[in-house]
């Protein structure tokens, strides 16, 4: 489920947000889109309480003979470590043709957490061996990922899974992205991207590597990134590599390495981490460095990654609960139910998809150190996890401007001065909701500025009158 920036697109497809596919998936707020499709979330009663993602790709006849039964294919396939293609078929949207396809919901993707910083090296080992253990479920079967990328590398809970939507089967030769030499390249290229934040380049082309590369990944990403798809490693070797049950070989191409070249400095400040996500057993094991040494056991990036999804569920929510509800548009008519709907979906469709649970606020009196505004019966402090509070430098502002009503009570919150922080300011508006003020003579609502202050020592929060 591949979700990429694009401003410029996304105009065209919010547009279709209250639309009725088929008759049974709603699109609901929208997610994201790449150069070619569109994802929002959606829901059904057929598939559970929770939510699931549509994706929607323009199409014709050609491309739909094409891609449905790649997608009857990902369906029938089931491993932890890759996304549920749960349905699929095609549709019809204001009289043009589309494909959709419906998914579990992933909490977050590694793209998105790169616009804040590069991976460390603790965390690009911690997210490989979950990586080669989906490829080689696929190239045991004949099959590859396809468009394997930061983007559809996903959260879903607490497993690390790619996207299947792109799944496809192997091409009769060694070159692009119907091979499993593509998916080896596109693992090494994956790498390279998450520890510099920059694309190597082509598959054509040698790849020069950092001088300051991590020494216990340089040789892999070396030879994941060969030019000749016979030089590089099959999923094989790079699992009992990461297993430790064998040694790095050497590099197959040289690797130059240019004193000029130097890892980018990040340009948007580090996302602060929020409330940890339990862990399973299915990511217990990790890699080794070259002297063998027992890596470390904190899963870093599913922590940071599960951090982001509470930020972007908590400002969803506050979208939702601020902003009036878009009226429906008229149901679409459907283009017919696709061949591709099988058992094999139905069955696919049956899997557990969790539901992301959003940062809470907890409601309490004012804190001590507060200073009490005149105008309030009651005060909510944002709860603030430690590990978020402990990465504060300095303070961490936050404004929120509320709706008060003739009661004293909160109708509406939004932020005013938002700060550098979306986890904060999703804190600070949810709490700002619960704020009670003193009842007013006259029947006419008012407005108020709450102003929240976080630091490593506490938050605290008063209100302002706004004329």
């Amino acid at each position: 489920m591949s979700v990429e920036p694009g401003e410029l697109m996304s105009e065209d497809w919010t547009r279709w947000q209250g639309h009725l596919i088929n008759g049974t998936f709603p699109l609901g707020r929208y997610i994201g889109c790449s150069d070619h499709s569109g994802v929002f979330v959606t829901e059904s009663a057929a598939l559970g309480p929770s939510q699931v993602a549509v994706k929607l790709v323009p199409t014709d006849r050609a491309m739909a003979e094409l891609q449905l039964p790649r997608w009857k294919k990902a369906g029938s396939l089931a491993h932890p470590h890759l996304l549920g293609l749960l349905q699929w078929g095609g549709c019809q949207l204001d009289g043009l043709p589309y494909l959709y396809a419906v998914m579990e919901y992933a909490d977050q993707n590694l793209a998105q957490l790169l616009l804040h910083r590069a991976l460390t090296e603790d965390e690009a080992r911690e997210m490989l061996l979950p990586i080669l253990d989906a490829l080689a479920f696929l190239h045991d079967r004949n099959l590859v990922q396809g468009q394997l990328k930061p983007a559809n590398i996903l959260v879903v809970g607490d497993q690390l899974k790619l996207a299947s939507d792109t799944i496809r089967r192997v091409d009769d030769g060694t070159h692009g992205s119907s091979s499993t030499a593509g998916d080896i390249w596109a693992l090494g290229a994956t790498l390279f991207e998450a520890l510099t934040r920059r694309a190597p380049g082509n598959p054509e082309e040698a790849v020069a590597l950092p001088a300051d590369f991590p020494e216990t990944l340089r040789d892999v990403v070396s030879r994941c990134l060969s030019p000749s798809p016979h030089d590089r490693p099959d999923v094989a070797e790079l699992v009992a590599w990461a297993r430790g049950e064998s040694a790095p070989s050497a590099a197959a191409v040289e690797i130059v390495q240019p004193a000029a070249i130097a890892a980018p400095e990040p340009t948007t400040p580090e996302p602060v981490l929020s409330p940890t996500l339990p862990l399973r057993a299915a990511s217990e094991a990790t890699l080794p460095a070259p002297s063998m040494a027992r890596p470390p056991k904190p899963r870093a990036l599913l922590i940071v990654l599960g951090a982001l999804a509470i930020v972007a569920l908590c400002w969803y929510g506050v979208l939702v609960l601020t902003t009036h509800r878009a009226p429906a548009a008229p149901a679409v008519q459907a283009a017919g139910e696709s061949a591709s709907q099988t058992a094999g979906a139905a069955a696919a469709a049956a899997a557990a998809v969790q539901e992301p649970v959003s940062a809470p606020s907890t409601t309490k009196p004012a804190q001590s150190d507060l200073t009490s505004s005149p105008s309030t019966l009651h005060e909510v402090i944002p709860d603030v996890s430690r590990s978020a509070r402990e990465s504060i430098r300095g303070h961490i502002k936050v404004w929120v401007r509320v709706i008060v009503d003739q009661d004293g009570s909160v109708s509406a919150a939004d932020a005013d001065r938002a700060g550098p922080s979306r986890y904060f300011q999703g804190l600070a508006l949810e709490a700002a909701k619960k704020w009670k003020f003193l009842p007013a003579d006259g029947t006419s609502r008012r407005v108020m500025q709450v102003q929240f202050d976080f630091s490593r020592d506490g938050t605290t929060g008063r209100a302002v009158p706004l004329r």
